[in-house]
């Protein structure tokens, strides 16, 4: 599922001949190839066969890629010759990573796509239907909005924005033009979760109660701080965009953006939104609850990176409490009886969604399993089929992950992020106290515990017996279960000033958000 730096999907070009035309041989061969390279890796996108399948003749939908790094390949991997597009352009200021991405793109579909340093260049291109963006977090909102201003349907990775005000604005925006735009959670094309989602809702499990999201991923100190240079080839302007233009304190230029707040979200954003996502999803969840906590560390880890290696969030709803937990240390594959995945818990049983399954396992009481949902349908490569059928229909309802439903969930990571940085040091007997004193559902001292001893197993337990908590991140009134006042443009969603100051960015005058429109 998740985005490793270790093992990421490729599409790589095998040959040095003259590309051939669009009934290529080795497609298929590449496209399997590239499949098992992603599944291997855990990645979040899988080839779909029954988009090569012979299909009526459609008008070709031409695509602009923008971002070559990890997600840049997936989407060519769906969308070059496939699903009745073709991809005219990629773009990445990293332009030697842009030229490679058009040669392997040029072996997939026959032709080679233009390339750009300036995901803003091709936008003005009146022949372009679809813009995908894979870039950094810090462009995702952006990319997309100046996109859709442009007159192009959009798909955008997760997540969706950087901050809750690029959220609101990037709903607001797809809602004005009527631009179809797709986030980037795949899960949402899983069968199997549409009807556990169903089975839920009849009162399944009796009442949920409790959702447990987990995702662990063993990643590294990243090195730092120092004095680096981008790689050669890289604009570094424009790789910042938005975002100021910092010095440069990490070894790796690639990936590990990830673990700076002004381009990056920790993996709560990374890929906490995965998990958070599905379970909204199966518990149709609105809003973004009415108040989170945070808490976690990066204790141990002597480098450049300011996210927390270890870090849980705790969302409140009205009938249902969300734990979220991330852990980039070294950890057992089961964690208190839940793998990386969604459970849910009920005053009847449970369900649990573990990542990428196609299955939804539903528990009794004692733990015992009681029934198997396996959804019936195609797999996740159908998520991009899903955005090309919508965009074709010009029905943005039609689609399987709506920007409404992203920009929620999205809202979640950052709600978390946001208690976390306004945190201070405690000790864990106060976090648990603080947890206790808003839900009686979440067993904190045990919760507390166990992040305790995973720290110490992992050589990382903090010398000052304390970890960076956060207050309670409380929600405006009228806004914490309604996805329309959030994602409504209509002002701040947190009480707290000091919370409401990490709701919005502050840009680059040359890359600046465009306003918000009647």
């Amino acid at each position: 599922m998740h985005d490793s730096h270790s093992s990421r999907p490729r599409i790589t070009a095998t040959a040095t001949a003259p590309v051939a035309p669009l009934h290529l041989p080795r497609r298929g061969i590449l496209r399997q190839a590239a499949a098992a390279t992603a599944f291997a890796a855990g990645a979040w996108w899988r080839c779909s066969p029954a988009a090569d399948a012979p299909t009526a003749a459609v008008d070709e939908l031409t695509v602009a890629i923008l971002g070559c790094g990890i997600r840049g390949p997936a989407h060519a991997a769906e969308l070059a010759g496939r699903n009745g597009c073709r991809v005219a352009w990629v773009c990445d200021p990293d332009r030697g990573r842009a030229e490679k991405m058009a040669d392997d793109v040029a072996v997939l579909q026959g032709t080679r796509p233009r390339v750009a340093s300036d995901l803003r260049t091709p936008l003005d291109q009146s022949a372009l239907d679809i813009v995908t963006v894979a870039t950094p977090n810090h462009w995702h909102a952006l990319a997309a909005i100046l996109a859709m201003e442009a007159g192009k349907d959009v798909y955008v990775e997760k997540p969706v924005c950087h901050s809750i005000e690029e959220g609101q604005r990037l709903a607001a925006t797809a809602k004005r033009l009527q631009r179809v735009c797709q986030g980037g959670t795949q899960a949402r094309s899983l069968p199997c979760l549409g009807e556990a989602r169903a089975f839920l809702a009849a009162g399944g499990i009796g009442k949920p109660h409790l959702a447990r999201m987990l995702f662990t991923s063993h990643r590294l100190p990243i090195g730092g701080p120092g004095n680096f240079q981008p790689p050669p080839g890289v604009n570094y302007d424009l790789f910042c965009g938005p975002a100021p233009l910092d010095p440069l304190t990490r070894p790796q230029f690639h990936y590990d953006w990830h673990w700076f707040w002004h381009t990056g979200d920790g993996d709560l954003g990374n890929n906490g939104i995965h998990f958070l996502d599905a379970a909204r999803n199966l518990l149709a969840l609105s809003g973004p609850g009415s108040a989170t906590l945070s808490f976690g560390t990066r204790t141990g880890y002597a480098d450049s990176a300011q996210t927390p290696h270890t870090q849980l969030s705790v969302t409140l709803f009205p009938d249902v409490k969300l734990v979220t937990e991330i852990r980039n240390l070294k950890t057992a594959s089961d964690v208190d009886g839940l793998a990386m995945g969604v459970q849910i818990h009920g005053t009847e049983g449970s369900v649990v969604w573990k990542s990428q399954s196609p299955e939804v396992t539903v528990l009794d009481l004692s733990g015992a399993v009681v029934k198997t949902i396996s959804g019936r349908g195609d797999h996740l490569g159908h998520h991009f089929a899903n955005f090309v059928a919508a965009v074709r229909t010009r029905d943005p309802q039609a689609l399987a992950a709506t920007i409404e439903e992203g920009v929620q969930s999205t809202a979640l990571c950052h709600l978390g992020n946001i208690s976390y940085r306004l945190g201070e040091e405690l000790s864990f007997e106060t976090i648990a106290a603080r947890l206790s004193e808003r839900t009686t559902t979440i067993d904190a001292d045990k919760l507390l515990t166990r992040l305790r001893q995973h720290l110490a197993e992992n050589g990382c337990q903090p010398a000052t017996g304390t970890i960076r908590c956060g207050a309670w991140v409380e929600t405006a009134a009228g806004k914490a279960t309604s996805a329309a006042a959030l994602v409504a443009d209509s002002g701040p969603v947190l009480v707290d000033p000091r919370a409401q100051a990490l709701e919005r960015l502050d840009y680059r005058a040359a890359f600046l958000l465009p306003p918000p429109r009647g």
